[in-house]
């Protein structure tokens, strides 16, 4: 039968050899806890060894971050315009290149650019608002835009992002990091001592003569007077400068020298002057004509001016009238039409406030104009042969005493100035000793990235499963 003692013990024992011991397969993981530990490691350990292989294949790039110190809104301190290429200016690049003896255009491997760490993370804010707001009207996006754009440019333009391709110029990885820590060292020390980046535009320098200018020659005359005028124009924008009034060259105040050169004009340079161009013919002829250009171009401009000071004076007058009869009616309006003129008259306002900075501003050029153009008949009028003298016979009223006292005055005007100049230039550069400041160390492409990781846990998880499950298969001794 089959309700029998026997058959009932046998069917017992083959359920119960059917049945999974959780306390056996505990046993055995146990037992194989080694290989559940070390496994996921060493998938791990390969999944990391693949990505850095990846990423260095090929990745042979250096950044570099720093921040402009004296340098806003792109501006040299002197107002002149500031741009990321000035650092790979020829003089700059020359010079390193001679110093990392490499053949390579460096210009074609350096890569400058407005940036700062911080611009990148708000780059990164930018990016993930308008993921938020995929889906939003366009004028929420074009506030979007507005609000990151204006501080993605402020952010961005207080620092510069520096990157170089070392194994594209034939240097080692030590080599590129001194590289890229030398370019903005370099490109500091040659504006600042080659370039007038401190100092007013309006101030530059003499110059270079082979030799010792001759006034006794028309040529000689012609630079003696360019020069004295570069003297002169310098020497007035540095005395009007607070900074730069109290410096002294030679006893010599900025002031001072002035005067000096205003009376060297007066005495001895408006005889020479007038001797030297006498003459009729060459380049006395050639250098008149340039002076009489300039008069029709100096005239040409003025009648502009004087042409645009019209049509402004126009506007304001029919400003005023319109202004006069909305005042004249305002008296029979309503409530809302009287707000409607405010309104009107606060807009006319602030035209005709416009208008008259406007008319100042083309007044003032006007004056230049007119200060310009009578300083050339001035000049023209001393290059007039006076009772038919020749050149010789002009230039034989001065002796060569009087020769030899004009050029020592001349030079000494010229050291004069040379030295108020570096002088000055010093001065400018103590505010800001330093054109930069470094922001982060020298640092190549990120190894790993944050999507690295996943692969790596996911690695982990491989690596385990496949553990867990050897461990269980593995067959017992």
């Amino acid at each position: 039968m089959n309700d029998s003692p026997d058959n009932s013990k046998y069917s017992d024992a083959t359920t119960y050899d059917d049945e999974i011991s959780i306390g056996e397969l505990i046993q055995k993981l146990w037992r194989k806890r080694g290989l559940i530990v070390f496994l996921p490691l060493i998938c791990a350990g390969l999944t990391i060894a693949g990505l850095l292989a990846a990423k260095t294949v090929g990745n042979e790039q250096l950044s570099f971050y720093v921040e402009l110190n004296g340098i806003k809104d792109a501006k040299y301190p002197n107002d002149t315009e500031f741009s990321p290429q000035d650092l790979l200016n020829p003089k700059v690049l020359n010079e390193l290149a001679d110093a990392f003896k490499t053949e390579e255009n460096l210009a074609d491997h350096v890569r400058v650019q407005f940036g700062t760490p911080v611009s990148t993370g708000i780059l990164l804010e930018y990016q993930s608002a308008l993921a938020a707001n995929s889906k939003a009207p366009p004028e929420e996006i074009a506030r979007i835009n507005e609000q990151y754009g204006s501080r993605l440019s402020a952010a961005a333009k207080r620092g510069l992002s520096i990157n170089l391709d070392y194994a594209a110029l034939g240097l080692s990885k030590a080599q590129g990091k001194e590289l890229l820590q030398r370019l903005p060292e370099t490109w500091n020390q040659v504006f600042a001592s080659e370039f007038n980046i401190f100092l007013d535009t309006g101030i530059l320098s003499l110059p270079r003569q082979s030799g010792a200018i001759s006034l006794q020659t028309t040529l000689g005359a012609a630079e003696a007077d360019q020069a004295l005028s570069i003297i002169k124009t310098g020497l007035e924008t540095i005395k009007d400068d607070a900074r730069f009034r109290s410096l002294s060259y030679n006893g010599k105040t900025p002031g001072g020298a002035l005067a000096d050169v205003d009376l060297f004009r007066n005495l001895y340079f408006d005889p020479i002057f007038t001797a030297s161009f006498a003459e009729v013919g060459g380049l006395s002829n050639v250098y008149r004509r340039d002076l009489r250009l300039q008069l029709n171009e100096l005239d040409a401009q003025m009648a502009e001016l004087i042409s645009r000071i019209s049509v402004i004076q126009e506007l304001q007058q029919r400003s005023s009238n319109t202004e006069a009869a909305s005042n004249g009616n305002s008296s029979i309006r309503g409530q809302i039409q009287l707000e409607g003129d405010a309104l009107g008259q606060v807009v006319n306002l602030s035209r005709a406030a416009s208008l008259a900075e406007y008319l100042q501003e083309t007044l003032d050029e006007r004056l230049k104009l007119v200060s310009a153009k009578a300083a050339i008949v001035t000049r023209l009028a001393k290059m007039e042969t006076e009772s038919g003298n020749s050149s010789n016979e002009n230039q034989g009223l001065l002796d060569a005493n009087f020769y030899t006292a004009a050029i020592t005055k001349f030079s000494a005007i010229q050291a004069n100035y040379s030295g108020l100049l570096d002088q000055a230039q010093a001065s400018a550069q103590v505010e800001t000793p330093s054109l930069y400041r470094v922001t982060t160390e020298v640092m190549g492409e990120k190894l790993l990235e944050r999507r690295d990781f996943l692969f790596i846990a996911l690695a982990l998880a491989l690596g385990g499963m496949v553990a867990v499950i050897s461990a269980l298969l593995w067959p017992a001794k």
